[in-house]
């Protein structure tokens, strides 16, 4: 792969890395599954529970819901670093997030937040490029910590 080339690549998984979580962010929720690779070939070990590794509909699942129930959703991505093999990227970062879950059956709302190391393996399949793992784990001091309310 030509440096340009690889450099186009890198601009597109990066759109894709944002676009995943403003569509959570905006409460686009059913298009969360179109990051996904196909089931057979996708992966994901979350920082929450359930620990175990989920497939394809798992994630779905668990972002859909996870999304759903916090308001006022922020996030930052740094030192991100994007490494492109022919059709294959390897993002690492640090995400940073915040947000207020909200609890629908008392009414009330819990300022969450956390920062999180983030490996995410993309691959290209046609001209998209897709998730086919994600990996996060949290820094242990900020781990499910509350963050103060602006």
């Amino acid at each position: 792969m030509e440096e340009g080339e690889q450099e186009q690549a890198k601009k597109e998984v990066l759109a894709l890395i944002h676009s995943f979580f403003d569509a959570g962010k905006d409460k686009e929720l059913t298009t969360l599954m179109d990051f996904h690779a196909p089931d057979k070939v996708f992966t994901k070990f979350d920082e929450n529970p359930p620990y175990t590794r989920q497939n394809s509909e798992e994630a779905f699942v668990y972002e859909q819901a996870a999304f759903a129930n916090i308001s006022d959703y922020e996030y930052k991505i740094d030192d991100l670093r994007i490494d492109v093999v022919r059709d294959v990227a390897i993002a690492t970062f640090y995400l940073t997030f915040k947000g207020v879950f909200v609890n629908d059956y008392s009414f009330e709302g819990m300022t969450v937040g956390s920062r999180s190391r983030v490996t995410m393996v993309l691959a290209r399949f046609g001209e998209r490029w897709k998730m086919v793992h994600e990996h996060f784990s949290p820094f242990p001091d900020m781990a499910k910590k509350e963050l103060p309310r602006r």
